[in-house]
């Protein structure tokens, strides 16, 4: 039994893995909770988790803003959950990670492209999907609060932070695969 089954909340079981790092699940967990009329979707990786006001501070800034998407930044933390630091990648230009975004009603029609990306998009789906919403002239908005913590499984980020990376981490995957298969199928070219 899985401990979210005990939770007051709605949990949609997909009938089979879709292979895609979890794009087919945001779009139908996305469509269910507009479907009970929500006012913003937000997402979450397991291995993550939210400050208190992630939420309310981001719902907060759309309210002063009246932007449709926004987005926050994250803070890196070490496998064991302690914290590393700020993360230096998030620039709401270029790159801004799935768990620090938040769509409001006005970006809904957005969430269709997690899965209409082509099938090595899902690799770098964040920075597609960010793609799309600054292509699509909606106002967005940043708020500059390290309010997502990121458990950080990837190498080059514990670098980054000046760390060696933990034993058992694994490899960093072929992002730049990715970044040239969507350059060669006439997009423009995306932050790496």
């Amino acid at each position: 039994m899985s401990a979210v089954d005990d939770w007051q909340v709605h949990h949609v079981v997909l009938p089979k893995v879709h292979g895609d790092i979890g794009s087919t699940a945001r779009l139908i967990g996305s469509f269910h909770a507009i479907g009970l009329g929500v006012e913003a979707v937000a997402f979450l990786d397991a291995d993550n988790w939210l400050r208190p006001d992630h939420i309310s501070g981001l719902m907060r800034a759309r309210a002063e803003s009246g932007a449709a998407f926004l987005s926050s930044s994250r803070t890196l933390c070490r496998l064991d959950g302690s914290v590393m630091g700020r993360c230096p990648l998030i620039d709401p230009e270029r790159f801004v990670d799935t768990n620090c975004m938040l769509f409001s009603k006005d970006a809904f029609h957005l969430l269709h492209y997690w899965v209409l990306m082509p099938d090595y998009g899902h690799l770098i789906g964040d920075r597609i999907i960010l793609h799309h919403v600054k292509g699509s002239g909606i106002k967005c908005q940043h708020v500059d609060a390290p309010s997502v913590f990121y458990r950080c499984g990837k190498p080059g980020l514990y670098k980054k932070m000046g760390e060696d990376p933990p034993a058992g981490i694994p490899a960093r995957p072929d992002y730049e695969a990715s970044f040239q298969r969507w350059i060669a199928d006439g997009n423009p070219p995306l932050w790496k």
